[in-house]
């Protein structure tokens, strides 16, 4: 009997989200995680794509490096990372200035890590989100460092830098070859919409594809939500599941069945 091809669209908030469904899979069915990659910076000459790294450095991690950098003000808080997406960040550098594929780079640090499903960035393309800020005198701010400390500042605008992005070859050939899209339980300002807002994504959604919207209390600051805008609207044919991934599962076989 043929398996399940699943692909999952999530950032780091949902990364157990995305275990415990892996988990739940049959030896048949594959599972694919599509992460965003706007949240993107450099940070001590290193590649940080904080959902990625939270995808592929899953559990408490020591900040033993992070601590010392704080010590000795090199860093600021909001570029505090754990030891272990550290590492993640040291090898993705590496490889992709040695000019592998952000994708590749991606799959073999997956490998690495065992993962139970295949994890894929969303774009080849760097972007990130910056939050403009203040109205005197505006600033563009990297959104990590307002999500730091949102309560200091005043929002304006939420913009996407970036000279050009678009879905990759392989996030492309993974949404063709799906029988079920999942929208998971990541933040819709952060994680979702940016995905599906990544030009080429909906072109590649059938209207008759079953989408399954797991249920999420988006935990991102109303001022950040309202400067961000309308949400995108789910694509396909999709329907609201409760934040389990049991459950989630079992629509899944229902639909795909059908």
């Amino acid at each position: 009997m043929a398996g399940m091809r699943i692909t999952l669209v999530l950032g780091a908030d949902g990364a157990s989200f995305a275990h415990d469904l892996a988990a739940r899979l049959g030896a048949e069915d594959e599972l694919t995680v599509i992460a965003p990659t706007v949240r993107g910076h450099f940070s001590v000459g290193l590649q940080a794509s904080p959902d990625l790294d939270g995808l592929l450095a899953v559990g408490a991690g020591t900040f033993s490096i992070a601590d010392s950098l704080e010590e000795i003000g090199y860093i600021p808080s909001w570029q505090r990372a754990s030891d272990q997406q550290l590492a993640v960040r040291l090898v993705r550098t590496d490889l992709v200035m040695n000019g592998t594929s952000l994708t590749d780079a991606t799959l073999a640090a997956s490998g690495r890590a065992a993962l139970p499903y295949r994890l894929l960035p969303m774009c080849e393309d760097r972007a990130e989100f910056r939050v403009v800020v203040g109205t005197d005198d505006p600033r563009a701010i990297h959104v990590d460092e307002y999500l730091d400390d949102p309560t200091s500042h005043e929002v304006t605008q939420l913009l996407l830098v970036a000279e050009g992005i678009s879905v990759s070859p392989t996030v492309s050939q993974a949404l063709l070859d799906s029988d079920l899209l999942v929208l998971g339980p990541s933040s819709r300002t952060l994680a979702i919409d940016p995905v599906l807002r990544t030009p080429g994504f909906l072109d590649l959604i059938a209207d008759d594809l079953p989408v399954l919207v797991v249920e999420h209390a988006d935990t991102v600051p109303a001022d950040l939500t309202r400067a961000t805008g309308l949400s995108q609207p789910d694509p396909g044919r999709a329907e609201p599941v409760p934040d389990d991934a049991e459950a989630v599962l079992a629509r899944a076989h229902q639909l795909v069945a059908s």
